[in-house]
């Protein structure tokens, strides 16, 4: 028998092998994470209308609805990995390790998150408010975690990130109506 068939009948009996081996585990593996995908789905809605009896503000309440999904999410993915037979502790110390370098490298992005969060919570301004902040103007028109969207008298919006926001200093005391005109100056957007 030529060496190369010999070799492709061996390869094809050790897929086939495998295939009766591992297709169940990752049949059932993938069916647990659609259910987690859908149970994930369902969270959202159920602790969005949980969170609407409370007056919180916008992104607090999607930052709350983000961390329940997400969770509700990792608990399906852990009970994939441990059907797959994957040992979780080694890997979830590989992936704090792995987590701590990415954290050295993403200084600036966290950063960013963390003034975020501060803004968020603390509340130094809302959604809707005309505020003055980083040599911009303009009425408030969303907050995440990343950065704030401005919108100009104009309807020009700018976006400015949240790290830059939590170190200025913040002018709130204008009120201005986004009406036509208002808040123009020559020069000025």
């Amino acid at each position: 028998m030529d060496p190369s068939i010999e070799t492709l009948t061996r390869t094809q009996q050790a897929v086939q092998t495998l295939a009766v081996q591992f297709a169940p585990k990752i049949l059932s593996a993938t069916l647990i994470l659609l259910a987690g995908y859908f149970v994930m789905q369902w969270t959202g809605r159920l602790s969005a209308r949980g969170l609407a009896r409370f007056e919180l503000e916008p992104p607090v309440r999607q930052l709350l609805e983000r961390v329940a999904k997400i969770l509700v999410f990792g608990v399906f993915a852990l009970m994939a990995l441990q059907n797959l037979g994957i040992e979780l502790l080694p890997l979830i110390a590989g992936l704090s390790i792995v987590g701590a370098g990415i954290a050295l490298a993403m200084q600036g992005v966290l950063g960013n998150v963390a003034a975020g969060l501060t803004i968020i919570f603390t509340r130094p301004f809302r959604v809707g408010e005309y505020i003055s902040i980083a040599g911009e103007e303009g009425e408030v028109c969303a907050i995440t975690l990343f950065n704030t969207v401005l919108r100009h008298a104009d309807r020009s919006s700018i976006v400015i990130p949240s790290g830059g926001r939590a170190r200025r200093v913040l002018d709130r005391d204008r009120r201005e109506p986004m009406g036509r005109g208002a808040g123009l100056r020559a020069g000025r957007r």
